[in-house]
């Protein structure tokens, strides 16, 4: 089977309009269209990229990074049937760190806050640094650190990100190895995993690179939690709706003089930068119909 892909990379920011009203700013996409080269790994050698000016002729099914209602859309106007794909109010619950917080991911002391005056009392009295983000963001972005006294800048970000869609918040930690794991999950509820990726970030957890775990990278217990996590992911997304691919971040970090592994930080209920690595076959091969 041939595909025509979008490859919408901004999807999490499209997901965060609760109206789904949405308008892709120029600077944006090509900001992604230089990071987001390697997302063009996931074409096959009979698939095409979408892109303004092209078209894809007959015998070609649409699919995107994530099918949201954008990314739909443009294959319509392209005159391509998309191939089935989950409702956009599931794609956001899904994407939406509080599905992956309600799944018992992230840190012990991770907590969600959606009004101003609990998340003040624990910022403001709060010996350690604090992490907070946005729920619907990627690569690194909507995200600030806290380390003591709150400015009048940081408390406007904070309002303005409480009044859209609320908060994660978590402790400050040091990753020292940050990993993946991708599956796919069919409409029937089967689902099928991949391999272990390390995923390569800056400080501030912007994606550099990813690369195929080592067999000694991961002790046996965190490999363990990490499978465990992601087939319990499989079952939940499946109760919500979902179905396509989808990948789990994970990792080791220290704190103070303690070093332990978080099993699950992040749910990405899409396409992701390591998915053609980390996923035994190749995207053509996983068909929806």
């Amino acid at each position: 089977m041939k595909f025509a892909w979008v490859l919408n990379l901004d999807a999490e920011v499209e997901l965060s309009r609760l109206n789904f009203a949405y308008v892709p700013r120029t600077k944006l996409l090509q900001q992604l269209a230089t990071y987001g080269q390697g997302s063009r790994a996931l074409l096959g050698p009979e698939d095409l990229l979408l892109e303004p000016g092209v078209l894809p002729g007959n015998g070609f099914v649409g699919r995107a990074w994530c099918p949201t209602p954008v990314a739909l859309s443009r294959l319509a106007a392209a005159g391509v049937k998309a191939e089935p794909s989950p409702e956009a109010t599931v794609l956001r619950r899904v994407n939406h760190r509080l599905f992956a917080h309600q799944a018992g991911g992230g840190l012990a002391g991770q907590r969600y806050f959606t009004e101003r005056a609990p998340l003040e009392d624990l910022l403001r009295r709060a010996e350690r640094p604090w992490l907070l983000k946005r729920p619907l963001a990627f690569a690194g972005r909507g995200q600030q650190r806290f380390y003591g006294p709150i400015s009048d800048k940081q408390w406007s970000w904070l309002d303005v990100s409480l009044a859209q869609d609320g908060l994660i918040v978590e402790p400050l930690v040091t990753p020292t190895l940050e990993v993946s794991l991708h599956g796919f999950l069919w409409q029937t509820g089967r689902c099928e995993l991949g391999r272990v990726c390390v995923q390569q970030v800056s400080d501030r957890g912007v994606f550099r690179g990813v690369r195929l775990a080592l067999a000694d990278e991961l002790h046996g217990a965190e490999s363990a939690s990490l499978f465990e996590r992601a087939e319990s992911v499989a079952e939940l997304l499946h109760d919500a709706g979902y179905f396509g691919p989808f990948g789990i971040d994970a990792y080791r970090y220290r704190l103070a003089d303690r070093h332990a592994f978080c099993a699950l930080s992040e749910i990405n209920a899409r396409y992701t930068m390591g998915f053609a690595i980390g996923f035994p076959r190749p995207p053509a091969e996983l068909c929806l119909d």
